[in-house]
């Protein structure tokens, strides 16, 4: 089983012909990541209201007045396709921050906002065929950090793409290429 942000690290690295292989299997998360998920966990902890502060692992988030969160409503969801490949099986799993009928909302931190980041990807396209939705709705939050552990949330941004005509098949052939590749590389020690 693979994860839909491995196939999709696996095409960005398949794009930079500068990449190691080492760079591909190296699944430590960046200080940014784990940032990410400290405010990931600090508004799905908080509980509904007004909030100036939010924290959690170790980090403090400040949330400007004019700011509305919706804290508390991550309801995190994981499912899996299985996509069939000359003949062989290979599950592909994600994991939404909420699903709310057909539309799936991810939430996303940043330092700076870059709209084709997120479009030109191929987790939102995974995501709507594994999930079987039709709208894919980024909640992006720009931070900035303000001394070692504390962030402030400067800027909020929704962005979203829809499902088309094709995207299972676009998504078919991207698994088809990777499942391909892991079946021929040799993992690094």
């Amino acid at each position: 089983m693979y994860r839909v942000s491995f196939v999709d690290k696996w095409r960005r690295w398949m794009d930079d012909e500068d990449a190691e292989l080492t760079d591909l299997f190296d699944d430590r998360p960046s200080a940014v990541m784990e940032i990410g998920t400290a405010f990931h966990k600090a508004v799905e902890l908080a509980p509904p209201g007004d909030h100036a502060v939010l924290e959690a692992n170790g980090c403090r988030f400040e949330i400007p007045d004019d700011f509305e969160i919706d804290a508390g409503k991550f309801l995190e969801l994981r499912a899996s396709k299985t996509y069939v490949v000359d003949g062989q099986p290979i599950v592909i799993s994600g994991q939404v921050d909420s699903l709310d009928g057909l539309t799936i909302d991810d939430h996303k931190t940043t330092a700076r906002f870059d709209p084709e980041r997120y479009l030109s990807g191929f987790q939102w396209r995974l995501y709507l065929d594994i999930f079987e939705a039709d709208r894919f709705r980024w909640n992006v939050f720009e931070i900035e950090e303000v001394d070692q552990d504390t962030f402030r949330v400067r800027a909020a941004h929704r962005l979203e793409q829809f499902r088309y005509p094709g995207l299972a098949e676009d998504c078919q052939r991207l698994v088809a290429d990777f499942a391909r590749f892991m079946r021929t590389v040799e993992r690094p020690a």
